[in-house]
């Protein structure tokens, strides 16, 4: 038995294709075409839609975005920030103005106080070294300074005003604040008596400059015995050197020294022979030789000894 055939169904209608959902926009056309209602989007205050996937952050709308700057006005505007910076940091502020004016003010008053103040001024000039020169023209001379402020004394001038008298070799001047002036005298040393024409000696120094007229030689300075007239000047110098060179052992033993020529020196002890120094050369191995030969008797009690050559002396008994 044939079983009865179904009633065929009606084919369903076909269901039309979703549309292909990209973006925002498309989203609304295919909602209009569905005839499904849109949701209004909140907007936010700066008018900007939240940005579906993104949570809650939002991105500022098109109107509100501020145009992006090229990259070169960007380096220029961070390169004039820099230099504005810096010139604000190295523009001098107003403590700096008042710290400089304060070092200005400081300055001048202690220029004023060194050189016009009334504290600071020459009290007290105390002398030393003060010996065979006459006391009164040194203290004239230094009493030019009294009143004087300390800062402005010119030791240099001072100095060469004492070193043209005779006796003084050099002078050191130093201050002693606040208001003494130390002046320290070198005389020249005698080292030599040269018998004057007109009585008494002259005291010569090592150079033969004559420093000043005695009666008679002072102890420990001999006496040169010279007569230049005849001799010449240049005995009378090698003479002078001679008695220059001699060492001080030495010279507290000679009495005088006498030259008939440059080359012709002889030294006049006070007890032992004549010595024949010759000139004026080697003056150390000379002496050292004489004395050697002093020590011994025979050398003590001869009439003469010759130490022209010193290096082969030679003695007269």
């Amino acid at each position: 038995m044939a079983r009865p055939t179904p009633p065929r169904r009606p084919p369903a209608p076909a269901t039309p294709p979703e549309p292909k959902v990209t973006g925002a926009p498309q989203r609304r056309r295919a909602g209009r075409a569905a005839g499904q209602p849109l949701p209004r989007t909140p907007r936010t205050a700066q008018g900007a839609a939240p940005v579906p996937g993104r949570g809650s952050a939002t991105r500022p709308a098109a109107r509100d975005r501020a145009p992006e700057r090229p990259r070169g006005a960007e380096r220029t505007r961070v390169a004039d920030l820099a230099g504005a910076r810096r010139a604000r940091r190295w523009r001098p502020g107003r403590r700096t103005a008042v710290v400089l004016a304060v070092l200005v003010v400081l300055a001048v008053l202690a220029g004023w106080v060194l050189l016009a103040s009334p504290w600071l001024r020459v009290a007290t000039v105390r002398t030393q070294g003060v010996e065979r020169t006459d006391a009164a023209v040194v203290q004239r001379v230094v009493d030019g300074e009294r009143g004087v402020p300390l800062a402005r004394v010119s030791a240099r001038s001072l100095a060469s005003r004492l070193e043209e008298l005779p006796l003084v070799e050099s002078v050191d001047v130093t201050r002693s604040w606040p208001s003494t002036l130390v002046v320290t005298v070198r005389e020249r040393q005698a080292v030599a008596a040269v018998p004057s024409t007109s009585g008494g000696v002259d005291l010569v120094d090592g150079a033969g400059n004559v420093l000043v007229h005695e009666d008679r030689a002072p102890a420990g300075v001999p006496t040169l015995d010279v007569d230049v007239a005849a001799a010449g000047d240049r005995a009378l110098q090698a003479a002078i050197a001679v008695n220059a060179s001699l060492s001080s052992e030495l010279r507290a033993r000679v009495t005088s020294i006498s030259a008939t020529g440059p080359e012709a020196v002889v030294l006049h002890l006070a007890e032992g022979p004549t010595v024949v120094w010759g000139d004026d050369s080697r003056p150390e191995r000379k002496a050292e030789v004489l004395l050697r030969m002093l020590s011994e008797e025979a050398v003590a009690s001869a009439a003469s000894v010759d130490v022209t050559a010193p290096d082969a002396p030679a003695v007269t008994p």
